[in-house]
């Protein structure tokens, strides 16, 4: 097969929406006979794709097209595009030959090339400086002269490390990013992106990577580097340059939390866009869907909106850099409810029933003796924002699912409180419930948290980092995963209730998860009524809670 030249392949899959990764998973291997041995697991929109560790079980795949699978028809297809390099005017490429052999020859010096500057994980990848690699040396490539390049080692990143969420691109000489221009078609989940020491002059350059100019812009991003290029330096000399340069940044890519190695507010989370309305107008969205929440007005509801896009942003990545939304005299408490999850629906899943070992966070509390009936709580307080840095970064680190706006209930509302000298306070108070991975053990764990916020002065460290607000009370409770199906929104007036009958819609998503599921009638709404009618939720989490359901809720 022209373009492959042995190893892993990738195979894109469509049609499988209705069910999950691991009932996918399974389901190839029962259908196949062997295991599928999926190395890595990438999507892009509603396509999921899978590397393979060879031809051989990618072509038994390739056999399974059109095979029925939850509801949806699967349909699999092989990723090798061919490489071509710097083609002249005869058709020949850098090495002036034509032939296929040639250009398989340059696709594996390319593969040498990643596997060297790729880490362990493939998470990560190292291309700066690439006009003095020996590899690209030996190629006969000129990467400040010919873009294309760079458009070939992305092709080939993207076959053996569709996971990368780090690039550099650092210290190549780069005054175009045209070479680069496919990037977020490469890799959309990139989160790191280091274009240090390069000769951009115009931030025009950057738009060919965001949605001003890119029908795939890195909408993930949260770290950029662009330390050592002309149009940075040029904008931090003019007056009020650190604004403007933020500014500018943010303009293109509003997700960025780590600017130049220094933390920086965000103006949206990652994976979450504004809504346009017919009038072409974006109205900004909370991090978190409102459906199942309060937000007393527009006020508190875009203060919130910024706040905590930085906040979770520095939490999971740079604790550290929350010190500039601490007030000096803040507080900080934290609770530890060691009680078993209430919540039918989550009682069965794997994260309630895993064992979590909660003892780092009651060491960091200072009342471990304290116990109510069979519930242990342990609860410490800690002033001041020197203090409450150094405890908090004492805690395990976490990756809060801000792109899922189901594990979360958001509400917030303007409140007076006692001040200085008894004078009173305006204040923002915050309630979120919701879940983090704590990282390494990948144990879930859910939270509440209740912040106090009052407005940043002009001139603070709070203003200076673009925050609306300074935290002057944070209040945490950690507790074993107890799910988020309390606050899923419900309909206000079901149309089985309303009218006798359901919406020809309704009718549809109930006949496939009956199909799918086995239930009877009965017990299918009452499972789509429970997971707010949300089909793929229903249908995805159905393997979980079928164990607790009575015999009689089947056919």
């Amino acid at each position: 097969m022209v373009g492959y030249t042995g190893g892993p392949v990738q195979v894109s899959i469509k049609g499988w929406g209705g069910g999950t990764e691991s009932s996918l998973m399974r389901f190839l291997d029962n259908k196949t006979g062997r295991s599928v041995n999926i190395k890595s697991v990438n999507y892009r929109g509603d396509i999921m794709y899978v590397l393979v560790p060879s031809m051989d079980i990618a072509q038994e795949l390739l056999k399974l097209s059109g095979i029925r699978f939850a509801g949806g028809k699967l349909i699999f297809q092989l990723k090798i595009p061919q490489v071509r390099f710097g083609a002249d005017s005869t058709g020949r490429d850098m090495q002036g030959s034509s032939s296929t052999s040639e250009s398989a020859n340059i696709k594996d010096r390319l593969i040498n090339l990643l596997q060297t500057r790729a880490d362990m994980q493939g998470s990560s990848l190292d291309l700066s400086s690439l006009a003095q690699d020996n590899i690209i040396r030996s190629i006969g490539a000129d990467p400040l002269r010919d873009g294309k390049i760079f458009k070939a080692i992305l092709v080939i990143a993207e076959q053996i490390y569709p996971g990368l969420v780090t690039i550099s691109f650092a210290d190549n000489g780069l005054r175009s990013l045209r070479s680069i221009v496919d990037l977020g078609a490469h890799f959309p989940g990139l989160r790191n992106l280091s274009l240090m020491n390069n000769m951009i002059s115009d931030f025009r350059e950057l738009d060919c990577l965001s949605s001003a100019g890119s029908t795939a812009p890195l909408s993930q991003l949260a770290e950029l580097i662009l330390l050592g290029n002309p149009a940075r330096e040029a904008e931090l000399a003019q007056p009020g340059g650190g604004v403007s340069y933020v500014d500018k940044v943010h303009q293109r890519f509003p997700t960025v939390s780590m600017l130049d190695m220094n933390p920086v507010t965000p103006r949206a989370q990652p994976g979450l866009l504004a809504e346009v309305h017919g009038d072409g107008d974006a109205i900004k969205q909370l991090p978190f869907s409102t459906e199942q929440s309060f937000v007393e007005n527009q006020g508190i509801g875009d203060m919130a909106n910024t706040f905590l896009a930085g906040f979770f942003g520095l939490y999971d990545g740079n604790r550290s850099g929350l010190a500039n939304i601490y007030d000096q005299e803040a507080q900080f408490s934290l609770m530890v409810d060691t009680s078993p999850p209430t919540n039918a629906f989550a009682q069965p899943k794997a994260q309630s029933q895993k064992h979590v070992d909660l003892s780092v966070y009651i060491r960091i509390s200072r009342n471990l003796a304290r116990v109510k009936s069979h519930i242990k709580r342990s609860s410490a307080l800690t002033v001041g924002r020197d203090a409450i840095i150094q405890t908090i970064s004492q805690l395990p680190a976490t990756q809060h699912p801000v792109q899922d706006a189901q594990r979360f209930s958001f509400d917030a509302w303007q409140a007076n409180v006692p001040g200085a000298q008894g004078v009173p306070l305006t204040v923002a108070i915050l309630v979120i419930h919701g879940e983090f991975t704590e990282l390494p053990s990948q144990n879930t764990i859910s939270f509440d948290r209740v912040f106090a916020l009052a407005p940043a002065q002009p001139g603070s460290a709070a203003a200076s980092v673009g925050s609306p607000c300074v935290i002057v009370n944070d209040q945490l409770t950690l507790r074993r995963y107890n799910g988020f199906h309390s606050w899923l929104a419900m309909p206000a007036d079901p149309p089985a209730a309303a009218s006798g009958g359901l919406s020809p819609e309704q009718q549809e998503m109930a006949r496939a998860l009956q199909e799918q599921t086995g239930l009877n009638a009965e017990w299918t709404l009452k499972c789509l009524e429970n997971y707010g009618w949300n089909y793929q939720l229903a249908l995805s989490e159905f393997p979980q809670i079928r164990g607790t359901l009575p015999r009689e809720a089947f056919q």
